[in-house]
């Protein structure tokens, strides 16, 4: 069933859906960017609206066609608008920063960022987490490239821009010890403020949009 334009469904936060924003706002591509409550998706999900198992978020192109998985749904995106690597190298430099991520980034402290009342444990265990990513991605990044994968843009500028501004930089993160930590990180690291300039210009829109979300 055609449909008006495509649809992004999401909750009100930045997470798995950011990067995609980023990268359908960079090439001014309309789409309507749903968000649920959280009361609103459970039944949604029993419902097997988008398919038997699935999660958030989903897209749904023109043709009404669902599409799941984040990566995925970044990936399909990034090769219909021209963001995909090109070469043999730019395809390395992409999977080090997502195999990085997922080594590093996900882990159960990740998501003290969004637990109510962490210990003090909790916080700095977190904090040495994402401390530990993003001083290695900018080391990888000492050699003056331009973008993530080199001299291109790809899907993982949009990727590691969304984690930083959802992880690094939220003025609606829950807790000040984690902002105040991770707001001087992002100022000690010069090469990812390098590779960051261009696509935060290029996400200005998007980012000033930017849901009012603890992650």
């Amino acid at each position: 069933i055609k449909i008006d334009m495509p649809k992004l469904v999401y909750f009100g936060l930045q997470g798995r859906a950011q990067a995609i924003r980023y990268l359908l706002g960079a090439k001014d591509v309309q789409f309507e960017d749903q968000h649920l409550e959280f009361a609103e998706w459970g039944p949604i999900k029993a419902a097997n609206t988008y398919g038997e198992g699935a999660q958030l978020p989903v897209f749904i192109n023109d043709d009404g066609k669902v599409f799941v998985q984040s990566m995925a749904i970044l990936k399909m995106l990034a090769f219909e608008h021209g963001y995909m690597p090109e070469t043999a190298e730019q395809e390395y430099e992409v999977e080090w920063l997502s195999s990085t991520g997922v080594d590093i980034i996900e882990k159960p402290e990740r998501y003290v960022l969004m637990k109510d009342e962490p210990t003090a444990e909790d916080l700095e265990k977190c904090i040495s987490l994402l401390r530990n990513f993003i001083t290695k991605v900018d080391k990888q990044w000492s050699d003056g490239r331009a973008h993530a994968a080199g001299d291109k843009i790809t899907h993982a500028d949009f990727s590691i821009l969304a984690l930083i501004t959802s992880h690094y930089e939220n003025a609606s993160g829950k807790h000040e010890a984690i902002r105040n930590a991770t707001r001087e990180m992002v100022e000690q690291c010069t090469n990812i403020a390098r590779v960051m300039a261009p696509m935060r210009e290029l996400c200005a829109a998007q980012i000033a949009s930017i849901p009012a979300g603890s992650i």
